[in-house]
């Protein structure tokens, strides 16, 4: 009967340590090729597939943390985040109960790097929309 317990008590503690690891944010990797700048925001171009390419606009506003009338603040939708990594640039896209929840940037500390490039003004013009992004697998 002890043992029985015992095992029950040790199956229980090892459930509730699974269940710790467990997130609410499912992430998604992109394999970035060019980040073009632009005055409203981040054009981002991703492999999709074996060959093809994909594009993503992220907002410049999505890097902003902003507060409500209420005073709640609201972390920033996107995070930016320079380096000399090797495996820069790429991108995680997380999503939080199936929506669009924050996406991580992860580009090159030098902004002469071949990664980067100038998106014409007319290019973006009306394509930085405050939405979820749709990806293209």
């Amino acid at each position: 009967m002890k043992r029985n317990v015992i095992v029950f008590i040790l199956l229980v503690i090892l459930a509730a340590g699974l269940a710790a690891d467990t997130s609410a944010f499912y992430p998604v990797r992109l394999d970035v090729v060019k980040v073009f700048t632009h005055s409203e925001g981040y054009r981002v171009v991703y492999r999709k597939g074996y060959g093809d390419f994909a594009d993503l606009y992220v907002p410049v506003g999505w890097f902003k943390t902003t507060t409500d009338s209420s005073g709640t603040l609201h972390p920033a939708k996107a995070v930016l985040v320079r380096g000399d990594d090797p495996s820069y640039p790429y991108a995680i896209v997380y999503y939080k109960d199936g929506k669009f929840d924050h996406l991580l940037l992860f580009v090159k500390s030098d902004p002469h790097d071949p990664m980067f490039g100038m998106l014409a003004p007319d290019e973006g013009a009306g394509k930085f929309k405050d939405e979820d992004p749709k990806l293209e697998f």
